[in-house]
This record gives structure tokens, sequence and C-alpha cells, in this order.
């Protein structure tokens, strides 16, 4: 009977228990909606900073600014929730002359532990709550130039007439157009945006983009991925990227560890490049230094290299190539007008035809093999090599032939351009 009464009573207390806490979790539940609005000049300058809340953007043609607040907040007491309210009815939204100045925040921390927080408001008062939610939507002229800071929100707009400088951290943007200029810092955020109309400015880290259209971009990016539909010229000092950008007039890209692909033909590609994957489809001119790395440029007016390592470098149709100094590096040349190799050390370069317009071709390497298809196209031979391996059509009718040992001159051949090399135990094939 006595173990009975006990289990009674703790039942008892254990109801109690639960029921008195469940009624301390229940709380004071409270919503607002806060107003603010203010008239401003068409091209007003707008300087916002939002750490709390979602926000959306809307434009048009009034010469007014308007912020809507939504809160929802449930606390300890009506007081706590009393509070908050009050301080969020007092963030900053001041007009001094062209510039209107917008601040969301109302708290200066908060500390969460087991969904229970302590907010402490800019006046130092501490409040217990239990839940919070707020979010923003503003009003501004179509004209009007934009500067935001955003932490921890994330923001959509619609289409902005005036210049636009954004700088994000662990945000998500989705955002329609851009006539102004665009600028945009991220850390850990997430872009969509569509065309950009003018010149675009990227400093990004470890954050996604999707753009439709820009003008000429500058980007500066590690730990990102960059996906363009068509861009201007494009500058970029890239670390550990990936970039795919279907249409561009030209690049310049720095690059450590990064991957770019483009299906575009572009007029002008300058590459300094470490350990990278590089695809164009066709260039004009390109200009490549770079270790380590993979490079197709497809169709190729001209290439300069000025020092090129351990590099494999695909080439469609190719009119002229000039390289300064190569090592340990492949080239695959799918056709070829003209050829100028000034040191190679232990390259293999296959050449698989001539063009017809065939001007001449020549290697000043060590080691490292030359192989090439001349098919019917005709051209002379030029060769002083030491230790050669060398192997010419039966048909090329020697003019002159010098050899001993271990060294070889020999000129042949009637017409074409000169395939001249200058070598130290090298293999020339050429068929």
């Amino acid at each position: 009977m006595k173990t009975m009464l006990h289990f009674k009573i703790l039942l008892v207390v254990l109801f109690l228990v639960f029921a008195l806490g469940a009624g301390a979790v229940a709380g004071f539940e409270g919503t607002k909606t806060l107003n603010k609005s203010v008239k401003v000049p068409a091209d007003v300058a707008l300087k916002m900073s939002n750490y709390s809340g979602d926000i959306k953007i809307f434009t048009s043609a009034d010469n007014s600014v308007s912020i809507k607040t939504m809160v929802e907040i449930t606390g300890n007491t009506k007081e706590d929730v009393d509070k908050v309210i009050s301080a969020i009815d007092k963030f900053k939204f001041s007009l001094t002359g062209n510039t209107l100045e917008i601040d969301t925040r109302f708290y200066k921390s908060m500390n969460t532990i087991n969904n229970k927080s302590t907010m402490t408001l800019m006046n130092d008062d501490k409040i217990k709550i239990q839940d919070f939610k707020i979010s923003h939507e503003l009003y501004i002229p179509k004209s009007a130039n934009l500067s935001l800071n955003n932490k921890y929100s994330d923001i959509e707009t619609e289409s902005f007439n005036g210049n636009v400088d954004l700088v994000l951290y662990n945000s998500k943007l989705l955002a329609n157009n851009f006539a102004g200029r665009l600028k945009i810092e991220a850390k850990y955020s997430k872009l969509k945006l569509g065309n950009a109309e003018k010149d675009v400015d990227f400093d990004i880290y470890d954050t996604d983009v999707e753009i439709e259209t820009c003008g000429n971009t500058n980007v500066k990016s590690k730990y990102s991925k960059l996906e363009i539909k068509k861009a201007g010229g494009m500058m970029i000092d890239s670390y550990d990227d990936k970039f795919a950008v279907e249409a561009m007039s030209s690049l310049n890209f720095t690059s450590k560890y990064s991957d770019f692909v483009s299906q575009s033909d572009v007029d002008e590609v300058k590459l300094e490049i470490y350990d990278c994957n590089v695809t164009v489809n066709a260039v004009e001119r390109a200009f490549f230094n770079g270790k380590y790395s993979d490079v197709r440029l497809g169709n190729v007016g001209t290439l300069k290299t000025d020092d090129s390592y351990d590099n494999n470098i695909y080439l469609g149709n190719t009119a002229k190539i000039e390289v300064a100094k190569s090592k340990y590096c492949l080239f695959e040349i799918k056709s070829l007008s003209n050829l100028l190799m000034t040191d190679v050390y232990d390259d293999v370069i296959k050449i698989e035809r001539l063009n017809s317009n065939f001007a001449g071709l020549s290697v000043n390497g060590k080691y490292g093999k030359l192989e090439v298809g001349a098919g019917t196209v005709p051209f002379r031979v030029d060769f002083n090599m030491k230790y050669p391996k060398v192997s010419i059509p039966e048909k090329l009718k020697v003019s002159k032939q010098i050899k001993d040992d271990s060294n070889l001159e020999l000129v042949a051949g009637d017409s074409g351009g000169v395939i001249k090399v200058r070598g130290y135990d090298m293999k020339v094939v050429i068929e």
C-alpha cells in the first residue's frame, strides 16, 4: 500500500511539473506590422544595413521610400514582447540631403540555448524570447542608387535603373535586372541574377553565382562557382573556382586550381594559370603562361607563350604559334600554318596536318618528340641535330646530308615551308 501511495504521489508531482513547465513555455505571443516612409529625390542614394530578417525590394516611379516590417514574437511576458517591438520601431530611418540611411539592426547580440534566446537590445535591456520572426518590404524609386550591407538573410529584388552596391554575408539573393553599374562583395552566399547591362564587379568567397547576361565583368573569387550565359570582356583573379560561361568577348584569367569552360568564340584570351583546366571553343589571339594545366583553345589565330611547364595544350586549326620556353609539355595541334619554338625541353609536339598555306615550322629543343602529318602539302626540311632519331618521307629529295655517329645535318625538299629543327636527342617523324 505504501508503495502504491508513493507511486501516486510521484505521478501528481510529475503532472504538476510538466503542467507548470508547459505554462512557462507557452509565453506571450505578439505580432506587429510597422511602417516608415519619406519623400526623396528620384536619384536618392539609399544606404542600408540589414542584419535582421529577409527583405523584398520593390521599385516604382514614385519619389518616396517606405519600409514595412512584419514581426512575430513569443516572449516570457507582454512587457518583454513590447520592448522588442518598440526597439524595432526605433531602427534608423534618416534622410539627410540626397542620402537616406536605413539600419534595421535593433539588438546588439542574441544567444540561443535549447531553442530559448536572450536578446540584448541597443539600450542594453536583456529580453528572453522563445520564438522570433521578422521580415521587411522595401519600396524605393526605380532610379535610386542602392548600397546594401546584408547578413544572414534572403533578398528578393525587382529591376533597378540606378547603381547597386551589395555586401553580402551568408545571404541568398534573387534579383531581376540591373541597368546601372553593379558591384557585389559576397561570402558564403548564393546569387541568382537577371541581366546586368553595364560593368559588373564581383568579389566573392565560397559563393555560387548565376547570371543571365552582363557587360564587362571583373571577378575576384575563391572557392566559388559562377555560371554566366553571356558576358562582355571577363577579367578574373581566381583560386579554386569553377566557371561556366556560354558566351563572352574576351578573357583575362589569372588562376590557381580552377576550371573554366566556355563554348564561345573569343576575340582574345590571356592566361596566367597554375594547375587549371581551361576550355574555349575558338580564339583569335591567345597568350598563355602556366604550369600543370590542361588548355583547350579550339581553332586559334595566334598563340604566344613565354613560359610553359608541364602543360597539355590542345589546339584546333591554328594559324600561328610562338613559344619562347617550354618544358615537359604536350602540344596537340589539329592543323598548322606557322610554328616557332625557341627553347623546348622534353616536349611532345603532335601536328595532325599542315595547312595548305603552311609557311614554316622551327623547333629548338632537347629530348622529346616532334610528329608532323604533312600529307600532300609541300615542305622542306632543315635539320641540325645531335643524337637524332629522324623519319621523313622517302620521296623527299635530299640536297645536303652530313651524318656521323652522333650528328646530323640534313636539307631536303624542293618547295613549301621549311620544317627546321635544331635538336639534342630528339625524335622527329614526318609523314
